[in-house]
């Protein structure tokens, strides 16, 4: 029971320094971008990357970011079930979608036309 609580803060502790070195990290990476801004943009990025690379393990190495990857890889399984439409039907949906927003509109707007006359034509009787 005390040795499953010491791995468990053990765990905690790891856990705890990996995300304050990534966060540490990544504000390294923002002021230094920040300060250097007249290094030459490849060279700046030439540096980040490995670091952000770095991060990107640290925060793999994770619970959450296990998590975080899981998810990811999951999703991407399930994009490859998805069934995508054909470019003739994207075509058509787009074209029908197109149409009935023109017809809608022009709807609309003869409405709004019909009541702009109609309320100015009665507040004009009043007067």
């Amino acid at each position: 029971m005390i040795n499953n609580l010491k791995i468990k803060k053990s765990k905690f502790i790891l856990e705890f320094i990996k995300w304050t070195i990534s966060i540490l990290l990544f504000i390294f990476i923002i002021i230094y971008d920040y300060l250097y801004q007249n290094i030459e943009f490849a060279v700046r990025i030439i540096i980040i990357c490995p670091i952000l690379i770095l991060i990107i393990f640290t925060i793999l190495s994770t619970n959450k970011g296990e998590k975080i990857f899981l998810f990811i890889r999951e999703t991407r399984i399930e994009t490859l079930k998805v069934i995508w439409p054909s470019y003739k039907e994207t075509l058509q949906i787009t074209l029908i979608i197109i149409i009935i927003t023109l017809i809608m509109s022009i709807i609309i707007w003869g409405l709004d036309s019909i009541l702009i006359f109609l309320i100015s034509f009665l507040t004009n009787m009043r007067l």
